[in-house]
């Protein structure tokens, strides 16, 4: 049974993002990957909640799912820059394969408030994927 977060009206917090993305590796072991990802990029998959969303990228940066922009999925995102020329997907997808899991910060749109904003995503390696869920910081 998946439990969703309560809507979240406020910004969420870096412990909200962990644990959405502990639970996001727990649904992958529990139902495999390809239901995980399609649950992790529909509306109504119990993945969404406000800025907090799922995104996973295999070890090249292809990406399996991501609940921010559905539009993403099946696209190699590995060298998209963000303002500051730093390469995010990147970052997240060596973090998660060589360390495990771990944060990773940058610049990413917010789909709440449309805008550029510094974000800080908590990244896991689960099967053959990195999945991770980012907040935006104040």
């Amino acid at each position: 049974m998946l439990v969703c977060f309560p809507d979240i009206s406020a910004a969420a917090t870096a412990e909200q993002a962990k644990a959405f993305s502990e639970r996001a590796a727990a649904h992958i072991k529990q139902v495999g990957e390809e239901k995980a990802f399609v649950d992790f990029t529909r509306r109504d998959g119990g993945f969404i909640d406000g800025e907090l969303y799922v995104f996973c990228y295999d070890n090249k940066g292809l990406n399996k799912a991501h609940g921010g922009n559905p539009a993403f999925v099946g696209r190699n995102l590995l060298h998209i820059k963000d303002p500051d020329g730093v390469e995010p997907n990147a970052l997240i997808v060596k973090k998660g394969f060589e360390q495990g899991s771990g944060w990773v910060d940058f610049k990413w749109p917010n789909p709440v408030t449309k805008r550029i904003e510094s974000k800080s995503a908590y990244v896991i390696h689960t099967n053959d994927v990195v999945c991770g869920v980012g907040y935006y910081k104040p």
